[in-house]
């Protein structure tokens, strides 16, 4: 009876380390993705650029600059995003403060504006003047969104101009 609870244990513990270990299986390879999105003849500053999945890759978000440059992330800062199709979004938040909600930990985005962009670009936030949302309503709306982009192997640059 005691060796086949330590051969469970064992067993549960094997389990455990593998699913625990980074990288695991789930996590899909990223390239780097950069762009600069442009409203009004200049650039936009802090809005959230979120790339929502067409193909089941993970979510990819990034926010502009003051130049209205962006990089993405997936899993850590400025890795970028896993390839495939993706539906784009942008949005820039007036409601939370001057910089629209999203806060930034060690060049990472964090806050309500984050989670909302985060959760938009999987298909799910609302936008549009009824949110705060600076930047009209289609681009904010991942089922409307005129904003489409594929990631490919290697370097990506992906523009956008917000009419």
């Amino acid at each position: 009876m005691s060796q086949m609870r330590t051969l469970c244990a064992c067993a549960l513990l094997c389990v455990a380390l593998v699913g625990c270990g980074k990288g695991g299986s789930a996590r899909k390879a990223v390239y780097p993705v950069t762009g600069k999105v442009e409203m009004a003849g200049g650039p936009l500053s802090g809005a959230t650029v979120a790339f929502g999945p067409k193909e089941g890759q993970p979510v990819a978000i990034g926010r502009t600059n003051d130049e209205g440059t962006y990089s993405l992330m997936t899993y850590e800062p400025n890795d970028g995003a896993a390839k495939g199709e993706f539906v784009v979004t942008v949005m820039k938040v007036t409601d939370g403060g001057a910089d629209g909600g999203v806060e930034e930990v060690d060049g990472v985005p964090h806050g309500a504006e984050y989670e909302k962009a985060k959760q938009h670009g999987a298909g799910g936030a609302k936008s549009g003047a009824d949110s705060g949302n600076l930047v009209p309503a289609k681009y904010g709306d991942s089922k409307n969104s005129p904003l489409k982009f594929t990631v490919e192997e290697g370097p990506n640059e992906y523009n956008i101009e917000i009419k």
